[in-house]
């Protein structure tokens, strides 16, 4: 008797533990499904276009170009498209709370929602007073007003997997009464896919090798692949295949591939085709602060290549280490940066760093200077001036 009621209260108590059990987890998804999600730029452009919008968002990431649109999609939305008259936009940088809590009470007379926008809040700059009124004020933002902080200036994870600090705070707070978007940086593929079918939608045919080549040669940039593409659908006309000879000869020039194109030059001792790059540039009409810095930039890459290698590290390590967004950049880098060894590409930063200096304490002809450096470093990728290995040069 005694053990069969033991056995009925053991099956009683694990009744009640399966129950509670299935009572926590059903909780735990009603929670999940009562919160907004954490959207990706997609999901949020879809909502944008069906005109479902949320009283709150929060718009950041490393694909800055992707953000800016999104946000600007999100404001066209709200205001109807009178930004002028509908917009309250607010520096977050400089942000009182008691302006913007009263700015979300009001209604807007000239379209359907009251749209508030707050760029560049660092949530890491506000006082802890600050930050819970803050966090206090947000979860009571509703009606007809949308209030959308948008990040552009800053990285919220601060170069880690997740926000940090007081800014996930805020993400944490938005995300369970609004909609957080991160724009993750596309990789060469998925823009290379993406440009291939914009490229079929506009009755033109662009293989996947020309899409990454057009990628490579914008670097990424999401804004100029967009323009350069219409050109090429354009030229190649209705039905028309877009090669990667078309891709090359009618992109237009960026400063970054250029310099590296400069660098690559260089290292390979090619001084004809150092000099057309050069040519390029200043076509370009890019100011001479930014030809230096982006040449020096471009040898940096190199050394950072050449460091790693000799360190036994890889392409995701240079990558990670030193926050680059692409692994073509770091790739090419890796790839071009076997042709010299690190002290003569030391050696090149070097005379850059000189150029630098000489630039900006004399008056001599900047062409001049520019050319005579290419041609110092030209010598040092042939083996000569050996004592700018050394350090000993002047």
């Amino acid at each position: 008797m005694k053990k069969t009621m033991r056995f009925r209260y053991g099956c009683i108590r694990m009744a009640r533990g399966i129950l509670n059990s299935f009572r926590d987890l059903f909780a735990i998804e009603y929670e999940r499904r009562t919160l907004m999600p954490i959207c990706d730029p997609k999901q949020l452009s879809a909502q944008i276009r069906k005109g479902e919008l949320q009283n709150l968002y929060y718009i950041y990431g490393a694909d800055l170009v992707q953000v800016k649109q999104l946000t600007a999609s999100l404001l066209k939305k709200a205001t109807g498209g009178n930004a002028d008259m509908a917009l309250t936009r607010f520096d977050g940088q400089k942000l009182e709370l008691k302006p913007l809590e009263d700015a979300a009470r009001q209604f807007s007379m000239f379209s359907a929602y009251n749209c508030i926008q707050v760029h560049d809040l660092d949530a890491n700059s506000l006082r802890e007073d600050q930050l819970k009124q803050l966090l206090e004020f947000l979860p009571t933002v509703g009606g007809a007003t949308v209030l959308v902080l948008d990040v552009t200036g800053f990285d919220p994870k601060n170069g880690k997997k997740t926000p940090q600090g007081k800014n996930k705070k805020l993400i944490d707070c938005i995300a369970k009464c609004g909609i957080v978007c991160e724009a993750v940086q596309r990789t060469p593929q998925v823009l290379a896919k993406e440009l291939s079918e914009l490229a079929e939608r506009r009755g033109c045919v662009m293989p996947r090798d020309s899409a990454e080549e057009l990628v490579r040669l914008c670097m990424g940039n999401t804004l100029i692949l967009r323009s350069e593409l219409e050109k090429l659908c354009a030229y190649a006309d209705k039905g028309g295949t877009i090669t990667t000879a078309m891709v090359r000869e009618m992109t237009s020039p960026q400063l970054e591939t250029t310099t590296f194109n400069l660098a690559k030059a260089v290292v390979s001792q090619r001084p004809k085709a150092a000099m057309e790059e050069l040519d390029k540039l200043y076509a370009m009409r890019t100011n001479r602060t930014f030809i230096v810095h982006a040449i020096a930039s471009a040898f940096l890459d190199l050394y950072r290549a050449a460091a790693a290698l000799r360190a036994g590290k890889q392409v995701s390590d240079m990558k990670a280490d030193f926050g680059y967004t692409f692994d073509f950049m770091v790739q090419n880098a890796f790839r071009d940066c076997r042709r010299l060894p690190p002290e003569r590409l030391r050696a090149c930063i070097r005379v850059l760093r000189e150029l630098e200096l000489d630039l900006n304490s004399s008056s001599g002809e900047e062409r001049v200077m520019l050319e005579a450096a290419i041609v110092k470093m030209l010598a040092i990728a042939g083996g000569s001036y050996d004592s700018y290995c050394t350090g000993y040069h002047r």
